[in-house]
């Protein structure tokens, strides 16, 4: 069965920046966010509500919609900013690898939240070494012929 989200107010009883949303902003939002959540739902576990409002909080901050500092930054064309001038101010964001490396999720505080935890469910295959690759022929396709005492 599909995942579906929590009612509106549960979220903005959570989250009560996003208490003047409307309903159909809402319902899309938090749409899109159950799709994210249903097919991790069972790795997720306690968290899948959760995940789905910090979702539906990420979609909508990016909107710009809600009271807290990304949302406003998000309506007034600034959420990606890197350096910003105004008169005498000047406030520039550091670099931060862990939020880069986060993709669209480290655009806001809700999807930084979010990130450790979709990662957790699909962190995709651990690569690591496994030494020589020997095969019949004494080349392991790497760094050569093997030499006589591997083979």
């Amino acid at each position: 069965m599909a995942y579906s989200a929590p009612a509106k107010d549960t979220f903005t009883g959570i989250f009560p920046a996003f208490v003047a949303v409307g309903d159909e902003a809402y319902a899309f939002w938090s749409a899109r966010a159950a799709r994210i959540v249903d097919p991790i739902q069972a790795c997720l576990a306690d968290d899948a509500a959760l995940a789905c409002m910090l979702a539906t909080a990420h979609y909508l901050t990016q909107q710009g919609i809600g009271t807290g500092t990304d949302a406003q930054m998000a309506a007034q064309g600034a959420s990606g900013f890197k350096r910003l001038k105004s008169g005498t101010l000047e406030l520039e964001k550091a670099d931060s690898a862990s939020v880069a490396d986060m993709g669209d999720w480290g655009t806001t505080s809700y999807g930084q939240q979010l990130y450790p935890m979709l990662k957790a469910c699909v962190g995709g295959p651990r690569v690591t070494g496994t030494g020589c690759v020997v095969s019949g022929d004494g080349f392991n396709g790497f760094a050569g012929v093997l030499p006589p005492w591997v083979r």
